[in-house]
């Protein structure tokens, strides 16, 4: 039994063995002999067997304790490992609390497989201002602005994360108090050990600022680059209009230098010498109207510009730029046809800078009506809206007044008309439809500039209309006539709107 307990079945059974010859030399009868009589063969057996059994017990017992301080130890280990396990756990969320805490320039937090909330750190406080209490449980859709909301892009956004195992991008989201901010975001799938989606992480920063700063760049950037070539157009247009200027000049005083010439020797006759003198004028005149037009320009470029203000009579002023161009339209065969409103009230401006406007006007629709036209020159009497405008009263221009009526001219030719693509430019200085050098249609291409100038110094507009080439064009001039304006019959006038 001693021997099964401490050494195993086989010690048991080999001291149950030993036993049983000892018993039979020096117990059994006959003594000192390994014989045996056959009632002691019977307790010889009963010996043996008993002793097996004792053996067999002792060792399945010693099995059991041993297996049972193995699995004793190997518990033990388990435990410790598990404590272990516990205190790494426990040591690894505190670094991840303190981590995720600590950053407040982004915001992190979870969602559940349902795409809820479950965690919101400081940063997402800060950031998106909703404090953790009022956002666990909430929607993701909570923080996209309702347009994204109604396009699926939550939604779109974890299918993609799930798809192609995280999802980055920049939009905008929205804070609590409703502000809008660019975000660069970044979310990832979370998964369980056997593949089981248990929810998302998400990280964001707020990159409005840095998109402003990229946008005002680009800004700069588009601003330098229409600068640099508003720069280069301003050259090609100085190289051109100094071209045009010496051309302008040089023809003329061509014409001056060969008649005085010919003056000079004495060979003309009276009537050729005639001829000279109405040349030379004819030319001296151009030359010094491109001066004053040069003049005009250069004192509109520098504010200088200014009016002398008075009651005027547009009719009387139309007359008289008819009378003047009057010659310049019968050499063309061109009809000019008055139709004014002779009822019309007078109104604050200078006279002489408005006959100026009618006369560009008009020597415009002369200089490209073909021969054989026609040109129609209309006053009449509009009706304001009633709001206040900008009139011009006594000494003063561009006075905040109100406009209850407007004089209307406009100036109606058959001429070439006005291509689409140059209509938003007939008003520019400098610009003319056929700028080349063998153009037909002389001039600076000033007069309109001129004329739209004085027209806004007026407090009025002027407009520019055509269907096209070849189908002739409108202007027209509107000029406020406010209640000043209208006691045009009292000697004394109220110089307050």
């Amino acid at each position: 039994m001693v021997s099964s307990w401490y050494g195993g079945f086989n010690s048991g059974l080999l001291a149950t063995f030993l036993s049983a010859v000892v018993c039979s030399y020096f117990l059994l009868h006959p003594f000192y002999s390994l014989a045996v009589s056959g009632f002691s063969v019977v307790g010889l057996l009963q010996f043996v067997l008993v002793g097996l059994l004792i053996s067999s017990l002792n060792s399945a017992l010693r099995q059991a304790r041993s297996q049972a301080q193995m699995n004793a130890r190997v518990a033990q280990q388990n435990y410790e490992r598990l404590l272990q396990s516990q205190y790494n756990l426990r040591r690894s969320e505190e670094r991840y609390r303190l981590l995720v805490e600590g950053v407040t320039n982004y915001a992190i937090f979870m969602l559940d497989s349902n795409a809820n909330f479950t965690t919101w750190n400081i940063g997402a406080e800060r950031i998106l201002g909703y404090q953790e209490a009022e956002i666990i449980g909430q929607p993701f859709e909570l923080i996209f602005a309702p347009e994204a909301i109604e396009r699926g892009q939550p939604q779109q956004v974890l299918k993609q994360a799930l798809t192609e195992g995280f999802s980055r991008e920049n939009r905008w989201h929205i804070r609590k108090d409703g502000t809008f901010f660019w975000a660069h975001c970044l979310i990832t799938p979370l998964r369980d050990e056997n593949g089981n989606l248990r929810g998302f992480s998400k990280i964001m920063q707020d990159i409005t600022e840095r998109k402003q700063a990229e946008e005002e760049k680009e800004q700069l950037l588009l601003r330098e680059q229409a600068a640099r070539a508003e720069a280069e157009a301003a050259n090609r247009s100085k190289d051109d209009f100094l071209a045009i200027v010496s051309h302008e000049l040089r023809t003329p005083m061509t014409a001056i230098i060969g008649w005085a010439g010919m003056l000079q020797t004495g060979a003309l006759d009276e009537a050729r010498a005639s001829l000279a003198l109405e040349t030379i004028e004819r030319n001296a005149n151009l030359q010094m109207q491109l001066i004053e037009d040069l003049l005009d320009i250069s004192r509109i470029v520098r504010g200088e510009l200014s009016l002398s203000i008075d009651l005027v009579d547009l009719v009387e002023v139309i007359t008289d730029a008819i009378e003047v161009v009057q010659s310049l339209a019968d050499n063309k065969g061109i009809q000019i046809k008055s139709r004014p409103d002779t009822s019309i009230d007078k109104i604050w401006g200078d006279s002489d800078r408005l006959l100026q406007v009618v006369l560009n006007l008009l020597t415009n629709a002369i200089k490209f009506t073909p021969n054989g036209g026609r040109i129609e020159v209309c006053l009449s009497k509009e009706l304001g809206t009633g709001d206040w405008g900008l009139g011009n009263r006594g000494d003063e221009t561009n006075v905040s007044c109100p406009i209850p009526h407007y004089a209307q001219i406009q100036v109606i030719d058959t001429g070439q008309g006005i291509s689409a693509d140059f209509l938003p430019h007939i008003f520019e200085r400098f610009r003319q439809a056929d700028s080349s050098h063998t153009r037909s249609n002389k001039g600076l291409g000033l007069g309109l500039a001129i004329a739209r100038h004085l027209v806004e110094l007026h407090g009025g507009t002027i407009q520019a209309q055509s269907q096209g080439i070849g189908q002739g064009a409108t202007f027209t001039v509107k000029l406020p006539i406010t209640e000043e304006s209208r006691g045009v019959n009292t000697i004394q006038h109220n110089h307050h709107c």
